[in-house]
């Protein structure tokens, strides 16, 4: 194992109509495939990840599954206001799994 120290995304949703809901949802730029697990320091664009959450159900026009997204959820809510569709973005600090 060992620690990566950044993935570049682009965010496609951010998710805060609830009281609970602060996630952000991103498209990966870079290394698909990737197998990590968020870390107590990770962030993302500067920002606390609390969790990566169970990826969000979600297709291409043709009804084709979109596997490239990931879902974020914020330490604090009012942190989904750093965010827009379309910002790129680097989350860090995440645990590299083999």
């Amino acid at each position: 194992m060992e620690l990566l120290a950044a993935i570049e995304v682009e965010v496609e949703l951010v998710i805060q109509h609830s009281r609970n809901l602060r996630n952000i949802v991103v498209k990966h730029l870079e290394l698909p495939g990737l197998n990590f697990r968020v870390t107590p320091d990770s962030t993302i664009g500067g920002y606390p990840i609390e969790a990566l959450d169970i990826p969000p159900r979600a297709s291409h026009p043709d009804g084709e599954p979109r596997y490239d997204l990931l879902n974020f959820r914020l330490k604090t809510k009012l942190d989904c206001s750093n965010f827009h569709p379309g910002q790129k973005v680097l989350v860090e600090k995440l645990l590299l799994l083999e």
